[in-house]
């Protein structure tokens, strides 16, 4: 099943999608932004399939990365969310 492959239709533009990927934008569309932790956690998935796929969705700019610091010492969290247009 992994191997299958999606064709979905993404802020205007078409889009060959993974399923690991299309839930990966399902999950930010309906959660919001989300740590790496949060979506390994949620989709029972590898760390390193989940930043992977990330990575590739952010090369195609369907989502974003930014950092929020909570005025503690220490490297703030980084976040995933659907970038907007």
């Amino acid at each position: 099943m992994a191997n299958n492959i999606l064709y979905t239709k993404f802020m205007d533009e078409n889009f060959l999608l993974s399923p690991i990927q299309n839930n990966l934008i399902r999950l930010l569309k309906n959660d919001g932004p989300l740590t790496r932790k949060q979506i390994v956690n949620q989709l029972d998935t590898p760390r390193t399939t989940v930043f992977d796929n990330l990575t590739k969705l952010q090369k195609r700019r369907v989502v974003e990365k930014f950092s929020r610091n909570n005025g503690k010492r220490g490297r703030p969290k980084v976040y995933w969310r659907i970038k907007n247009n």
